[in-house]
């Protein structure tokens, strides 16, 4: 019995027991991922990543079976149907990204999906070592990779910081040194010149560090004499 499973899981024919083990092992390297992003509290949890890990594990076994079970189809190119799952996870990928008001979140999610989806095909061909190590380095990327990441960038709310100038020509470079002296850190910038009315605004979007004292920014920015007045928007 144990030889006869050894030799279902690394054998190349597709037969009903190497591809029960095929989609077992894909369920459980589909938990694993899932449950880390399920710990965040994201969209693509447990049950979407496993489902999509042995959803491209059977998509591989097909892509396989068809060949060698239809004679006239021998010659048929195995990766032709696995190829369309990248694609087709594309797509799911990209309803797991949110854009609003200019901040895109799920980015890391819609590539787990897309790795995920490589785990499982991964599996269906029988390259077991390649999926686990995909699994093992997808949960290190995901996991310590995040902490080092919050330990070195700057930690704090993303806001739209928005300035209104009586000066058609506003010293921009002043500002952002400001900024920088207090650790904000600037995303984006847009200036609009009135020229007629002699005003300009300028939007930023940047990221306040946790503990920085807001009303000090202002006062330092205030002390330019043509500023008119200082929003801070949360996004």
């Amino acid at each position: 019995m144990i030889e006869e499973l050894y030799i279902s899981i690394f054998s190349k024919e597709v037969s009903y027991l190497s591809s029960f083990i095929k989609i077992l092992i894909s369920f459980i390297l589909g938990v694993i991922i899932g449950l880390e992003r399920q710990s965040r509290r994201q969209n693509a949890g447990m049950r979407t990543i496993s489902l999509i890990c042995m959803a491209s594990t059977s998509a591989m076994i097909l892509s396989i079976w068809i060949p060698q079970t239809y004679s006239n189809m021998f010659n048929g190119d195995p990766g032709r149907l696995a190829a369309q799952v990248l694609t087709g996870v594309g797509f799911l990928g990209a309803g797991a990204i949110i854009q609003s008001k200019g901040n895109v979140r799920g980015l890391t999610t819609a590539a787990t999906i897309w790795l995920v989806s490589i785990i499982g095909l991964c599996v269906g061909a029988g390259l077991y070592i390649p999926a686990i190590a995909l699994t093992i380095l997808s949960l290190f990327v995901l996991v310590t990779m995040d902490r080092y990441e919050k330990k070195k960038m700057i930690v704090g709310d993303i806001k739209n910081l928005i300035i209104m100038l009586d000066n058609s020509e506003p010293d921009v470079e002043h500002i952002n040194n400001i900024l920088r002296k207090y650790s904000i850190y600037i995303f984006d910038i847009s200036i609009e010149n009135n020229y007629k009315l002699k005003t300009s605004i300028i939007s930023y979007k940047i990221q306040i560090p946790q503990k920085e004292n807001v009303n000090n920014l202002f006062n330092e920015i205030r002390k330019n004499e043509f500023i008119s007045s200082i929003c801070l928007n949360s996004l």
